[in-house]
């Protein structure tokens, strides 16, 4: 297998390479608005290596680097085969905490985070919309961070994807994260599972309300469709926003995310042959594709990847969506 898998071990500084200790198939999976990207593997306990949880773990294939990151879990059989379950430092940002930001953009809100957590960061793109108000408390890091980006979003209409890039946190648009890579219906894909939905993130009806401390009456706002409403029934987003907000602000924000939201979910499964270039916020090229209801030729958002390695094969599973 076209593999380098290495582990070192937190208590001593020991590095093992157990390439040629893997049992079985190693997986590595990512997801856009799932934290942590995941290894999971399996090798035989030779008795001489020994590692333990918080370890570093590095997997190349071939010469990409695929993942850096540490042991959260271990388990093993009575056969002496080690199972490690690994994420990169994303997992760091599920901890909790509370934090005021004011006036600040949502790179700067990752940069802020980064920085008092003592998280390693590598490519920030500007996100350029400053954010007048955002009060987090008892929230997850990570939330935090997705709030920013989707203020940004329903701001700007341009979408920022957080990832962990071999050790370094990078924060780009999916602008930016588009591949050359090719999967044409014809030819490349043998198969796919396509379906439509308004079961989750849709929304014909947002309702955004503010509690006003001066006053000590909550403010309501609503924006709808009604011809959406009429075919689909009433789907509500509803968020209380920061106080600090005043009408037209709050106003455009609930334009601006009825836009965002008002759509038929369209997911696109398919199991292709792996390409390291093919993870969770990138962007992959879909050719001649018919799906009855719409012929795809575009770009699609990979919202999850999931990549198997094992006999010298490499394939991938990957759910798609339309930028």
């Amino acid at each position: 297998m076209n593999i380098e898998l290495i582990v070192q071990d937190n208590s001593n500084g020991n590095i093992y390479n157990v390439s040629n200790l893997v049992e079985g198939q190693i997986t590595w999976s990512t997801e856009r608005l799932g934290g942590a990207s995941k290894l999971e593997f399996s090798i035989i306990n030779d008795s001489i290596i020994k590692f333990y949880e918080g370890s570093v773990v590095r997997f190349k294939y071939g010469k990409d680097n695929v993942f850096y990151g540490y042991v959260f879990s271990r388990g093993r059989n009575k056969d002496k085969i080690i199972k490690v379950v690994a994420y990169d430092q994303m997992r760091y940002l599920k901890n909790k905490e509370t934090y005021p930001f004011e006036n600040q953009k949502a790179s700067e809100v990752l940069t802020k985070i980064a920085s008092d957590w003592e998280l390693t960061i590598g490519e920030i793109e500007d996100t350029g919309y400053v954010i007048p108000s955002m009060i987090e408390q008892d929230k997850t890091l990570l939330d935090m961070i997705y709030k920013a980006n989707d203020l940004t979003l329903i701001s700007t209409k341009k979408l920022y994807v957080l990832y962990d890039n071999f050790g370094k946190l990078d924060l780009k648009s999916v602008e930016s994260l588009k591949t050359d890579l090719i999967i044409d219906g014809d030819t490349n894909l043998t198969n796919f599972d396509y379906s439509t939905s308004i079961d989750s993130d849709t929304a014909n009806q947002v309702k955004l309300v503010k509690n006003n401390k001066e006053t000590g009456k909550r403010e309501v706002y609503i924006v709808k469709d009604s011809s959406n409403i009429s075919k689909w029934g009433k789907l509500q987003y509803y968020e209380v926003v920061d106080d600090n907000l005043n009408e037209a602000q709050i106003t455009e924000r609930a334009t601006q995310s009825l836009s965002l939201y008002n759509r038929v979910y369209k997911k696109l499964n398919i199991p292709v042959l792996g390409d390291i270039r093919a993870r969770a916020g990138f962007s992959i090229f879909i050719n001649n594709l018919d799906l009855d209801d719409m012929k795809i030729n575009q770009f699609m958002l990979i919202e999850k990847a999931t990549h198997t390695f094992a006999n010298n094969d490499h394939t991938m599973n990957l759910e798609l969506r339309i930028i």
